[in-house]
């Protein structure tokens, strides 16, 4: 008896802790863009293999730098320091780059549920345009012809429906592997406004982006290493010819320091129009939007009093849906340009995504 009350009291055990972990798995995870970010950077998988595998160059570096303090040579240590430099600018740029996707995967997904929302109501509209025009086959006012055709036209809007739930879908899983969740968690996404638009001064950005610029930091490393190895074969016995080699390399990392900073300019440049583009872009959507709700919200006052029917309140909902659709876009555009130059000036802040 007590053997059997003992397997009893284990049986009852082993379903509440069964049912508290699927409880646990089937938790919401509610998310805003920084946080989506916080959670990329301590799970994604590559993104941890970029931080240990940076240790492992520190590492190096350090073994480096105790073993020449018996050499005291100088161009050794600015080796060691070139290529530790070399490295951390790769894992920033790899740290940078997961910061862009973790948004940009986060808006496609807000820009992917709106686009649900369209297809869906112009599914419905259709359905009901169908229906409408079958009971007036009925009556003798349509032909079997127009049924068809509207037939054609409500089984594309279903299917394109569906295959944007298949999209949904595919987006939502890449987003759980960039943010290093398994496979069934469910993601609540927070959100995203149209921005207070942050004021970037073109002459600004030129300034901080050569300022931050570690590949031009690496360019005056290397312009110190050659001048170093210039000097040092200038008091030994270095044949003539290979001292001319040294003075012309030596002059080739200034040049390319130049061409490094003509190509940084540039690129700012670029992604400064580019941003500027997005913020007026912005505006205008936000100002079509506005009068499209205006539209709206006159056909159903028409609706209540009777003067309008409910399929073209539905047709007006749809236009204020592909609105917003065009407005998250344009959100997304703007933060992706923001985003990319801020990386560029050298102070990308996950913190400006409201």
């Amino acid at each position: 008896m007590k053997k059997k009350l003992l397997i009893f009291m284990f049986l009852f055990f082993a379903i509440l802790v069964i049912g508290n972990i699927q409880i646990t798995a089937q938790e919401i995870i509610k998310l805003d863009p920084s946080q989506a970010v916080e959670m990329a950077l301590a799970n994604n998988l590559e993104f941890q293999k970029a931080r240990y595998q940076l240790e492992n160059v520190e590492i190096d570096a350090k073994k480096n730098n105790a073993e020449n303090l018996l050499a005291q040579s100088n161009l050794l240590e600015k080796q060691n320091e070139l290529l530790l430099s070399q490295e951390k600018e790769q894992f920033q740029q790899k740290k940078e780059d997961l910061i862009i996707q973790v948004i940009d995967e986060y808006l496609q997904l807000k820009l992917a549920q709106k686009d649900l929302q369209v297809k869906e109501r112009t599914s419905e509209m259709e359905k009901n345009t169908l229906e409408d025009i079958e009971l007036q086959a009925k009556a003798g006012y349509k032909v079997e012809l127009d049924v068809l055709e509207q037939s054609n036209i409500y089984y594309d809007a279903l299917f394109s429906f569906e295959s944007a739930k298949l999209d949904y879908q595919k987006l939502l899983g890449n987003f759980r592997v960039t943010l290093g969740l398994n496979s069934k968690s469910q993601i609540e996404l927070a959100a995203i406004n149209v921005p207070d638009f942050k004021e970037i001064k073109l002459n600004e950005a030129l300034q901080k982006g050569r300022q931050n610029s570690v590949s031009l930091q690496i360019n005056n490393l290397q312009i110190d290493l050659a001048s170093l190895e210039l000097e040092k074969s200038k008091v030994s016995d270095t044949p003539e010819i290979d001292l001319k080699k040294l003075e012309n390399n030596f002059e080739i990392t200034k040049l390319d320091y130049q061409i490094a900073q003509e190509n940084l300019d540039y690129q700012i440049q670029s992604q400064w129009q580019n941003y500027m583009q997005t913020k007026n872009n912005i505006i205008s959507t936000q100002n079509s939007l506005n009068q499209i709700n205006k539209h709206k919200t006159i056909i159903s006052n028409q609706v209540k009093a009777g003067l309008a029917s409910k399929d073209e309140e539905l047709s007006a909902m749809v236009g204020v849906l592909e609105a917003e659709y065009r407005l998250a876009s344009s959100v997304r555009n703007y933060y992706n340009a923001l985003l990319n130059l801020q990386s560029i000036m050298g102070n990308l802040n996950k913190g400006d995504i409201q």
